[in-house]
């Protein structure tokens, strides 16, 4: 994935420069959420791993990524969904958190989405997870979810020593 999460492009109608924020969007069930590219490492498919007993805060396992263990967090669990069974298919988002990194699963990986200025807005304080999120984009085919991967993983990263 593209270090570069804001890129610039033109509008048709007026000529402006408008920026734009990449993010990778996915489905955690019928619900579209997606987080900024820049956080993203890659994209793979589920891989064996170790799972932790008592895990708790949606961390299901272990994995080893080309050498390095890292933790498999069910991002279902962390946002209030029940966990799925998962199979070969089933898509992990691998994200940096500082100098670390960790495996999100989730149910599917969409595309990358070009979030254009303006489209996102502030998310309704009303929102089980309002304070996760950096903001609702209001698109052509409906809403995505920009995630705080900060936010949303606080918890674990604060019991993980990181």
């Amino acid at each position: 994935m593209s270090d570069e999460a804001d890129i610039i492009i033109e509008d048709d109608a007026t000529g402006d420069c408008l920026l734009v924020e990449r993010a990778v969007a996915f489905y955690l069930g019928e619900q579209r959420y997606a987080l900024p590219i820049d956080r993203v490492q890659e994209i793979q498919q589920i891989v064996a791993f170790s799972e932790v007993p008592s895990g708790g805060l949606g961390v299901v396992g272990m994995i080893n990524l080309r050498g390095h263990v890292i933790p498999a967090v069910d991002l279902r669990q962390l946002v209030g969904m029940s966990r799925q069974d998962y199979d070969l298919e089933t898509p992990m988002i691998i994200c940096r958190i500082g100098a670390h990194l960790l495996a999100l699963v989730v149910d599917e990986v969409e595309d990358v989405l070009e979030l254009p200025a303006g489209c996102l807005q502030a998310a309704p304080p009303m929102h089980a997870l309002a304070s996760k999120m950096l903001g609702v984009a209001r698109l052509d085919d409906g809403l995505v979810y920009l995630l705080d991967l900060d936010a949303l993983l606080a918890g674990i990263i604060s019991v993980g020593g990181w």
